[in-house]
């Protein structure tokens, strides 16, 4: 790519004629221009990186250790270095930091260290441990989180100060979670023992791969306020300018660019909301963590090509179309494998699409130094913002490489790049305006010859409003119709066919209402699962018509045992039921299940083929939580599906209840 470039340069600077020398005298001065400012960018670059080296030689780790008695505080201090990490294959208890173990770099994922012998996997869970010695002080103190892989438990001096998501050596208990905290510590002196306990299952990297940050309560909570303020500014400042140029492509169709600008401002405006202090969250407080990672990953595969195609459209003749249209199949493949992949799966994408990101910056970067030297209209203000986000992604890399201590700079350098696209657009847009009012002025001129014409329409229309009149009724009547004929199959569609009681989708529908009511209020839930026993053998015996009679039946007394106008029967599938009780205890729960097992014994229903009793019976597993942010539905029934496995594996014909901690 630059070799063609220099060859694109030196064509243009070598003259044939007076007119060629003229204009190569001209694209030299741009050239040396361009090259002056160049380097000018750099110098800062360079100066800022190596002011941000000086200004941040702060003490790292070693060996698990991090001495600060001597370290003045100011503001707050990361805790990256060397921390003393063991491998947690099993559920074991009681690990220390004087057991087994290697030392891994915070922050860093675990994945590809050596643990006896082996490559560690990126999934799995582990123990981090880190002593920091402090000053002889009675001082406050806070640690900062920001993200781990993918979910973890604080112990400070063996005390649990926090989790964020569940951790557990158990891939099936496990459940990830993006949350940013902060852990008021409390006073402190001489030294504190951190651990940390991390598990990941479903991101292809687990690990503390982000900086930990400690200091005074009263720094942490100012540093936490001033990322808040930045973020919150940089989300509004980003999501107006997307509303608003939308706002002037709704004024002119042909304002394409104004309508790509839009959409790429809206597309990082909620990228966002989904990384830092991940905003998201309190907009959409149930969002699932595998949502939040198809959002971050979304916004990132859809705004290299929005992008692309809204700077080839300012300058067509530098940038190739086909190459727009390359670029487009390619996200287009990647944005597939996020919808439709899980995060292990499409996490891994990031490393082939972060190449193909920067070829596309290097191919922009040759096209806007062509139309700079050639002197296009704006180039100078979009090679300046398109400079300041490779500057800043540059950053970013050496950043999370822990070359330098600069920060995330790339939301900083893409609101540079958006301001000046958005004064380069309204300067061209104000020039359309002008032209338009210039045009208004005939087109008021040309109004006036028809006014005569559209007199002589009106009392056609006035024909045509008598009929639309009689056709609006015929409308209305017909819609009211379609209204009652659609209720009923909306109701229809949550009625289980058979036995006439809500179905799955009416369930799946209520679990989901009653978890949101139930988490604004603070009260408990409780789901109880049903199976009648060994309902293969009564199909057997009876036949299919029998076990539908049979299923009907049951389904009745289920419903009849339960009284309360909130509470829902629905079947479960096949010989499963399922009853949602918002506000009512675990004991509660109990007391209702154990009824409807009794009620459905009392039917006496034949079923001379169960080893269990002569009559139909039902096994009914039990549980309760109170709903919270961490949480989601699905929870609570695998929770009573395992209390129900364990009512079976106990003998059938009992309630069982699991407790969720």
């Amino acid at each position: 790519m630059i070799p063609v470039l220099l060859a694109r340069i030196f064509a243009l600077l070598k003259p044939e004629n007076r007119d060629d020398l003229r204009r190569g005298h001209t694209i030299k001065k741009r050239l040396w221009a361009f090259t002056k400012s160049g380097l000018v960018l750099i110098l800062l670059a360079l100066l800022s990186v190596s002011c941000s080296n000086n200004a941040n030689k702060k003490p790292i780790a070693q060996n698990g250790i991090l001495d600060l008695r001597d370290y003045k505080f100011a503001g707050h201090i990361r805790l990256d270095g060397e921390w003393r990490f063991f491998w947690r294959d099993t559920s074991s208890v009681g690990i220390s930091s004087s057991d087994d173990h290697i030392n891994i770099d915070v922050p860093r994922s675990w994945k590809g260290y050596r643990y006896k012998g082996s490559k560690l996997p990126g999934h799995g869970a582990g123990s981090y441990f880190l002593t920091i010695l402090i000053p002889e002080r009675s001082a406050s103190y806070a640690l900062k989180f920001a993200t781990a892989g993918t979910a973890y438990n604080l112990f400070v001096n063996d005390d649990l100060m926090g989790s964020v998501g569940i951790y557990s050596t158990d891939p099936g208990l496990s459940r990830p979670l993006y949350e940013p905290k902060i852990y008021n510590l409390g006073p402190l002196s001489n030294q504190l023992t951190l651990r940390i306990d991390v598990s990941n299952y479903d991101h292809r990297l687990g690990g503390l791969w982000e900086s930990i940050s400690f200091g005074s309560t009263e720094d942490i909570y100012q540093y936490r306020e001033k990322q808040v303020a930045m973020a919150l500014f940089m989300f509004g400042t980003i999501f107006v300018m997307g509303i608003y140029h939308l706002g002037i492509f709704s004024l002119s169709t042909r304002g394409k660019a104004a309508l790509y600008f839009g959409i790429f401002c809206l597309i990082i405006g909620l990228r966002t909301l989904t990384t830092g202090e991940i905003f998201i969250h309190q907009i959409w407080p149930s969002i699932s963590w595998e949502m939040l990672l198809k959002i971050e990953y979304l916004t990132f595969y859809t705004g290299i090509p929005i992008f692309y195609l809204f700077v080839r459209l300012q300058f067509p003749d530098e940038l190739n179309e086909r190459i727009g249209h390359v670029m487009v199949g390619i996200s287009a493949l990647f944005v597939l494998l996020v919808l439709f992949t899980k995060v292990d799966t499409f996490s891994s994408s990031l490393t082939y699409f972060q190449p193909l990101s920067l070829l596309a910056m290097l191919y922009v970067i040759y096209g806007l130094v062509l139309a700079f030297i050639r002197g296009e209209e704006g180039s100078t203000m979009v090679l300046f913002g398109f400079l300041s986000i490779v500057i800043t992604f540059i950053n970013d890399i050496l950043y999370v490489a822990n070359v330098v201590h600069t920060g995330h700079l790339i939301s900083l350098g893409l609101l540079i790049f958006i301001l000046t696209q958005a004064f380069l657009i309204s300067i061209r847009f104000s020039k359309a305006f002008t032209t338009i009012e210039l045009q208004r002025t005939k087109l008021e001129r040309t109004n006036t010859a028809y006014q005569s014409e559209i007199e002589s329409r009106k009392s056609a229309e006035m024909e045509v409003l008598r009929h639309k009149d009689h056709l609006e009724e015929l409308v209305e009547d017909r819609t009211a119709e379609l209204q009652v004929a659609n209720e009923r199959l909306k109701e229809l569609s949550r009625v289980d066919g058979l036995t006439g009681i809500a179905n799955r989708r009416r369930l799946d529908e209520e679990l989901d209402r009653e978890w949101k009511r139930m988490l604004r209020e603070k009260r408990p839930l409780s789901v109880v699962l049903c199976d009648i026993d060994h309902f293969k053998l009564y199909n057997d015996t009876y036949g299919h018509q029998g076990g539908d009679e049979s299923l009907i039946q049951v389904a009745t007394a289920i419903k009849d045992s339960v009284n309360r106008p909130g509470d829902l029967t629905a079947r479960y599938g096949g010989e499963e039921f399922c009853l949602i009780l918002p506000e009512t205890s675990g004991l509660g729960a109990m007391q209702i299940a154990e009824l409807v097992r009794k009620n459905v014994s009392g039917m006496n229903l034949e079923h001379k083929s169960s080893p269990v009793a002569d009559m139909v019976t039902l096994s009914l597993g039990v549980a309760t939580l109170i709903p919270d942010l961490g949480s989601q539905p699905s929870v609570l029934l695998e929770a009573a599906d395992r209390a129900l496995y364990q009512a079976k594996g106990s003998g059938r014909n009992r309630v069982e209840q699991n407790l969720i901690e």
